[in-house]
């Protein structure tokens, strides 16, 4: 608990001053501007004005006497009781005022004692099989067939019989093409036609607007019995594992037979992996410091606090439901606090800057960019730190922050690490996620 003293002469000559202030700026009828009198604007506007600089008074001590004094809350300082009235400020010239903080006892000693598990990826030819497999389905050769068959993406021009609706268009025989349909079409040849009811193409008959575009005025004439007169049979073929599907892959020149392109695939699993890899050792760190640190909080101010930070919008029963998860957090912030001030974290400047500039030069590569100039590269990273009232720099800052933070949690306990392949690991990440949910 933080008690305030304020006295009357504590805010009144600033009071006066912005009252001075005002009457300056102040444009009331039957007056020249800059000649209102102190007393009419403490009449209009004093009370207010009055509050405000009392309200900024206090909240002045309360960070003068919290940075004097090394207090380090976690939460901004929460007022205790009723808030006072214009009429109480003007009638009493002293004022004790009680805030509540919250300043956890964090007793915590990082050593080798404290163990958690870790996993290391060994990419396995299973693995490598595995995504081999899925990339030959996602880069397919199409070659022409001569009729049509299941899976076959058949290219016609679709005519409707009922008015002149008329469109040349690609149909994939799929399973979510209706038996029906799909079985008027197989066995077709190019130059050939298929009558059929529109309405039983797909099991649900908005979806011809996948098929044939068009507005939902012109969606209107999909209806009815239409005819296709095939002009090409498309057909998907496993490609052969040759240069062109490495090259279309992996990009050219990255592997020149199978064996590299193998390699280069293990390499892309690992590095795919490895951020869910981190992100599973740094959590099981937080949750095993923090089932060992025992710290006390006072909950009923803290479920004040989240209801606040939620505008003050949250029934009884949300509160409850809502604070496990935050307590949870609130209890691994006062740990990392701790851990951050005895390493002597610190997050510079330049070091967000960076983050931003990696992870902005990754994003432009994925769209193509990858040769933007340094110079326009810097002005997306300065827009981006400046964007939002700083919301994006201070995700980057908590990034830079975390990353210090847990490699130097690692680096002061055991780290039992187990190899296994990336199907154990999916395994284990699985039964994590159920066991959240749960």
């Amino acid at each position: 608990m933080l008690t305030v003293k304020v006295a009357e002469s504590d805010f009144l000559p600033e009071y006066n001053q912005r009252v001075k202030e005002q009457a300056k700026r102040a444009n009331f009828k039957g007056f020249r501007a800059g000649k209102v009198p102190a007393s009419l604007v403490k009449k209009m506007v004093g009370k207010d004005l009055k509050m405000d600089v009392f309200n900024a008074t206090v909240s002045e001590s309360v960070d003068q006497y919290l940075k004097e004094n090394n207090v380090n809350a976690m939460f901004q300082p929460m007022f205790k009781g009723d808030f006072l009235t214009p009429e109480q400020l003007d009638a009493a010239k002293e004022f004790t005022l009680e805030f509540e903080l919250v300043v956890p006892e964090v007793d915590l000693t990082l050593s080798e004692e404290i163990s958690v598990k870790g996993y290391e990826l060994n990419v396995s030819d299973a693995d490598i099989d595995n995504t081999v497999n899925r990339l030959i389905e996602a880069y397919p050769n199409e070659v022409e067939a001569e009729e049509v068959a299941e899976g076959d993406n058949v290219v016609a021009t679709f005519k409707a019989a009922s008015n002149d609706f008329e469109k040349e268009a690609t149909l994939e025989l799929n399973e979510k093409v209706q038996e029906e349909v799909r079985k008027a079409f197989i066995g077709k040849k190019v130059g050939e036609e298929v009558t059929f009811e529109a309405e039983k193409v797909y099991e649900d008959p908005k979806k011809l607007r996948l098929l044939f575009g068009g507005t939902q005025e012109e969606s209107e004439n999909f209806t009815g019995e239409f005819t296709a007169t095939i002009s090409a049979i498309k057909r998907k073929e496993a490609p052969e594992l040759n240069q062109e599907f490495f090259d279309k892959v992996l990009g050219e020149e990255k592997a020149s037979n199978e064996e590299e392109f193998r390699a280069e695939i293990a390499t892309l699993i690992g590095d795919a992996n490895k951020p869910s890899i981190e992100a599973f050792l740094n959590d099981s760190i937080r949750d095993e410091i923090s089932e060992k640190v025992e710290i006390s909080f006072p909950e009923e101010l803290l479920k004040r606090i989240l209801n606040s930070s939620n505008d003050n919008k949250l029934s009884d029963e949300e509160i409850e439901e809502k604070f496990p998860n935050f307590l949870k957090a609130v209890k691994w912030r006062a740990i990392s606090n701790k851990v951050a001030e005895s390493a002597e974290i610190k997050v510079e400047h330049n070091e967000i800057e960076a983050i931003a500039k990696e992870q902005i030069a990754a994003q432009m590569a994925q769209f193509g960019m990858g040769d933007l100039p340094e110079e326009r590269l810097t002005e997306f990273v300065q827009n981006q730190l400046t964007a939002e009232n700083g919301k994006y720099y201070q995700e980057y800052y908590e990034q830079v922050f975390n990353n210090k933070l847990f490699d130097y949690i690692q680096e002061q306990i055991t780290i039992a690490s187990e190899s296994v392949d990336l199907a154990k690991f999916e395994e284990i990440m699985k039964a994590k996620m159920d066991q959240e949910q749960a």
